[in-house]
């Protein structure tokens, strides 16, 4: 009796420490970023709908292109390429990594002079202000 006490205790200890780790990806995945692939800038403030920034300077929140004023747009293509060189240079710099994990960033002046000027001027941005204060490159 005491072997199975012991054995149900010793595979509650493992269920409990695996949850533990997967909550803990969760919280992490649930923070407020800026997620950098090759083809787009992803604004993410759970719960609110994503943001996007496109190489061609539009903006879209939850798949639907906001309108932009031309210099608005020009800030927003010169943001996504700065992103874009940051990316691509912390991904060379860090090496393969089998699991894909993202790489955190640390904003440039520029980039974060671009984006506060964007947040500024565009009022539909400015629920995501906190995530521009978490910056990551996927690799991907």
């Amino acid at each position: 009796m005491n072997k199975f006490v012991m054995l149900c205790m010793a595979l509650l200890l493992c269920a409990l420490t695996a949850c533990g780790d997967q909550s803990s990806r969760r919280a992490e995945r649930g923070k407020p970023r800026v997620a950098i692939t090759t083809q787009s800038v992803m604004i993410r403030r759970p719960p609110a709908a994503n943001a996007e920034i496109t190489p061609d300077g539009t903006l879209k929140i939850d798949d639907i292109a906001l309108p932009q004023k031309e210099p608005t747009r020009a800030k927003l293509q010169l943001l996504f390429g700065h992103l874009q060189m940051l990316r691509q240079q912390a991904v060379n710099d860090a090496g393969a990594d089998p699991e894909y994990k993202s790489i955190k960033l640390t904003a440039t002046p520029e980039i974060q002079q671009l984006s506060s000027e964007l947040l500024d001027e565009i009022p539909s941005l400015q629920p995501y202000r906190e995530s521009f204060g978490n910056v990551q490159a996927e690799r991907h």
